[in-house]
């Protein structure tokens, strides 16, 4: 039992960490935080805005909250006209603590950017995803009875998946360093080489610049033999962790009073307008934003606001449902980060939106394959990879190649030709930017002393929301308090 609770504390550690020094001024003027219910939390109080099963008292907490955002937003670009507003969506393996941090950090230097922030954040930590899956959720339901009667049967198939996973975990682990040899081609680099020249000649924008090589320092403790234990570990309770995420992932936008729970009486005679009784503050949000005039009678005209969208990690996932259900946002810069989004997800939701918009431009950003790959935490104590590594290799469902992580390097390079078509035309009129003159596919370069970021929790170190950074031309690192 010791061993699994170093484990745990260790997947905690490893994921994207924050920093001390919390501004919760800052935080409630630019975060909405979700919890795993869907609720709306307060950054200070660390308490639900509203009051549970009071739903009209509920809303018009969640939008009085909305409301001073929102008057902050105008107040500040009725003083600085080139002012937009930047949605930032973190990724998994994020606490509360590292969530209402951010703000503290980042908005004087956003906004002297002329950048609005609101940060989307919700619980994505370890310890309440697993426990979910352990002790409360039952195929996507709230079930607490059930979940306790039977988590000693789910904690046994954790402890079996791990056991029956050891082949594949160990060969995941020996193999991996071996395609980081120069000597060793696999299949992967040669499929992948076949097809990311042709890329600049098709009408992406690539930024693949050198080095691709210098990855040696971190394999000087390649040989430490502990993470050939904890491989089959991360893998059988990992993986119940990143279910529980997944889930989280939609309860960002929609409440679970939309499936369980009591029903809500005459919905649209107490909420008027597109707000539904089961949308989160995030959706009230997006609802505002949209270009199709102020429908909910918010004192604040807002609708149609310019904006980018920066998703980190599962923070894509989180964007690719926004876009698919708020296709009128008025955005500029669509913007993955090391996105844990499917390809196909890109494909089916973010390409037919891109297409009817010229105007946007699509930004795609990935590590270097070999720091993906190589990427260890405490010495090799656990099993290399990057999370979007773990993801293909270990806990995602991958039926098909375009169930692969969109973040990826090599996946995106390799399946660009064929999810971006070459399109040229929206609704039978020349198109003045085709789709793929549109489509920014960003590799770090391999680095040593701190000038890019080189491991997947890094990415949010930097200024991102510059488009310098998007395109790896340059890069400032955020200072840490």
């Amino acid at each position: 039992m010791k061993l699994l609770t170093w484990l745990i504390t260790i997947i905690v550690l490893a994921g994207c960490a924050g920093h001390k020094g919390t501004d919760y001024q800052n935080a409630k003027l630019h975060m909405l935080y979700i919890d795993g219910d869907g609720n709306l939390i307060d950054p200070n109080k660390k308490t639900i805005i509203g009051e549970r099963g009071d739903l009209k008292k509920t809303k018009a907490d969640e939008k009085a909250y909305l409301e001073s955002i929102l008057q902050n937003y105008l107040a500040l670009r009725s003083k600085d006209k080139k002012l937009r507003i930047t949605l930032f969506i973190h990724g998994g393996l994020n606490n509360f603590s590292t969530a209402v941090d951010r703000p503290g950090r980042m908005v004087d230097d956003m906004l002297a950017d002329h950048q609005y922030p609101i940060f989307i954040a919700w619980n994505s930590d370890f310890w309440p995803n697993y426990a979910d899956h352990l002790f409360r959720i039952r195929k996507g339901l709230n079930r607490p009875v059930l979940g306790a009667l039977t988590s000693p049967v789910v904690l046994v198939e954790d402890l079996g998946r791990s056991l029956v996973r050891v082949p594949s975990s160990l060969y995941k682990e020996v193999s991996d360093p071996v395609a980081v040899s120069k000597s060793v081609n696999s299949v992967d680099e040669a499929d992948y080489q076949r097809r990311v020249d042709k890329l600049d000649d098709m009408g992406f924008q690539i930024s693949n610049s050198p080095p691709h090589v210098g990855v040696r320092s971190d394999y000087y403790t390649v040989w430490n033999p502990v993470k050939l234990g904890m491989a089959p570990l991360v893998d059988g309770f990992g993986t119940g962790a990143w279910d529980g995420m997944l889930r989280r992932t939609d309860l960002v936008l929609t409440k679970n009073i939309a499936f369980e729970g009591d029903l809500i009486t005459e919905p649209d005679k107490e909420f008027k307008g597109p707000v539904r009784s089961a949308d989160t503050a995030v959706t009230a949000l997006l609802h505002r934003l949209e270009k199709k005039g102020d429908q909910q009678g918010g004192s604040y005209s807002v609708d149609g606001s310019e904006i980018n969208i920066v998703g980190h990690s599962m923070g894509a996932i989180v964007a690719v449902n926004m876009l698919a259900r708020h296709p009128d946002l008025n955005v500029n810069n669509l913007v993955f980060m090391g996105a844990a989004a499917r390809v196909k997800e890109v494909e089916n939701v973010v390409v037919p939106w891109l297409i009817t918009r010229p105007e946007v431009d699509f930004w795609n950003l990935s590590l270097d394959p070999y720091r993906e790959i190589g990427e260890n935490f405490f010495y090799d104590f656990m099993p290399r990879g990057s999370l979007l590594n773990w993801i293909d290799y270990t806990f995602g469902e991958v039926n098909s190649f375009k169930d692969r992580t969109a973040g990826s390097w090599w996946n995106m390079t390799r399946l660009a030709e064929d999810i971006f078509p070459d399109a040229q035309i929206v609704d039978d009129v020349a198109c003045y930017r085709p789709l793929r003159n549109r489509v920014h596919l960003t590799r770090f370069p391999i680095d040593n002393h701190g000038k890019w970021p080189q491991k997947h929790g890094e990415f949010a170190d930097y200024k991102f929301w510059r488009e310098g950074y998007w395109m790896a031309a340059s890069a400032v690192k955020l200072d840490r308090p």
